[in-house]
């Protein structure tokens, strides 16, 4: 599998902790990743070494792996497997998916970068632009 990675960065006018809270507080999550796809959430809990599955409504998704964790700093995941409706599917090697913040008076540089398989790198860009926005929107309200 050929593996591509997403690199977006944006500029969010609020505090590094209420961007992360919309990044990570499960109800907020739910508003910004249904721009990859409807319904989409996730369980666990975001701890490091901790299991975290990303899901669809129907179960689908992928398990992933905490890889470290600072608060309101930086979180990386370590995408472990697919899941089909709930069962352990393809082995994801060594894909990865970081997010960093950095804030600066009060305004925050959100940098993601998400390895993909070169397939879905296109779709799965435009949908992690689209995403970024709702997260600009909801931290800055």
């Amino acid at each position: 599998m050929k593996i591509q990675t997403i690199d977006k960065t944006i500029t969010i006018n609020a505090p590094a902790r209420k961007v992360w809270q919309v990044l990570w507080d499960k109800d907020y999550y739910k508003k910004w990743a249904a721009s990859f796809t409807s319904g989409s959430h996730y369980t666990g809990e975001l701890i490091q070494g901790g299991q975290i599955q990303f899901l669809d409504p129907q179960g689908s998704g992928m398990q992933s792996a905490v890889a470290s964790l600072i608060e309101n700093r930086e979180i990386t995941f370590h995408h472990l497997h697919e899941l089909h409706a709930g069962k352990k599917g393809q082995s994801l090697g060594s894909m990865s998916e970081r997010y960093l913040l950095d804030e600066q008076n009060g305004v925050t540089t959100l940098s993601v970068k998400s390895d993909m398989p070169e397939e879905y790198f296109s779709a799965m860009g435009a949908a992690m632009h689209e995403a970024l926005q709702t997260v600009k929107k909801l931290a800055e309200s």
